[in-house]
């Protein structure tokens, strides 16, 4: 269950295209989303207005150290840049992050990829431009929500836990990430599922979104978008759908769209 209050930076958690990079990761920032700005000052106006247009978001920095372990280290993983990456970043609040956290998410360019070889231990420096969707989340400019389900392993069908509280209902929409780590056996197949109830009992819970059945021992991740007018209700839940995986061990992050006005 998630706590309230302060936290600090060794709570973070970097999660990248199925990767946990957090054994590698010393910072990444700023967490950005800006909006550009525009004049509204016609000349017989008392006061001078702004109206926000497309907002800009970026996970910044990412400050980590050189290793190059075959596959999985991260020299292996992220030294050829351009490359559009799937960003999840945890923040866990006084302990690792847990279900109801928050954390941001998005799909962004990985710019270039820097080593610093004086440095003890080496250095690396992988700068993200802003958004780089294909599509998928390009409606929506909040980067922020709320962790269904923390990093670790779902051995079955069925979650029939309570879900995360979002407050009110909306009709914004709002998007999925999940992060798929591991899964077993070799070539198992899993679907990971969003689910939504408007009273937070068992019984009352609906599947909003899925993926299709993924080969969960292979890493890998992705964004799931509802339409931009979908009705969301209060309570959402992460579940799973086994195929023929024994075992996933995954994230996932629901993100709720923002209300736009008229």
């Amino acid at each position: 269950m998630t706590l309230n209050g302060r936290t600090i930076l060794k709570y973070s958690r970097v999660y990248v295209d199925g990767y946990d990079l957090s054994g590698y990761a010393r910072s990444i920032g700023p967490l950005s989303c800006t909006f550009q700005e525009g004049s509204d000052d016609p000349l017989n106006a008392a006061i001078v207005g702004t109206w926000l247009g497309q907002a800009t978001i970026s996970p910044g920095t990412l400050n980590a150290m050189f290793d190059n372990t075959s596959d999985t280290g991260i020299h292996a993983l992220m030294k050829t840049p351009p490359a559009k990456r799937t960003v999840m970043v945890a923040q866990g609040i006084q302990a690792i992050p847990a279900e109801g956290d928050p954390v941001f998410c998005g799909q962004f360019r990985q710019s270039d990829y820097i080593v610093d070889p004086g440095g003890t231990p080496s250095a690396l420096t992988i700068k993200f431009s802003p958004n780089a969707a294909d599509g998928t989340s390009l409606a929506y400019s909040e980067p922020w929500g709320k962790l269904l389900h923390a990093y670790g392993a779902a051995t079955s069908d069925g979650n029939t836990a309570i879900g995360v509280d979002y407050g009110a209902a909306s009709t914004d929409g709002g998007f999925a990430m999940y992060q798929i780590f591991a899964g077993a056996p070799a070539g198992g197949t899993a679907a990971i599922v969003v689910q939504q109830a408007s009273t937070n009992d068992n019984a009352s819970f609906a599947t909003i979104l899925t993926t299709t059945n993924i080969d969960v021992s292979v890493p890998s991740a992705g964004i799931l978008a509802l339409a931009t007018t979908a009705s969301v209700e209060q309570f959402i839940r992460w579940n799973v759908v086994c195929g023929t995986a024994t075992s996933v061990t995954f994230s996932l992050a629901f993100i709720r769209g923002k209300y736009k006005g008229v």
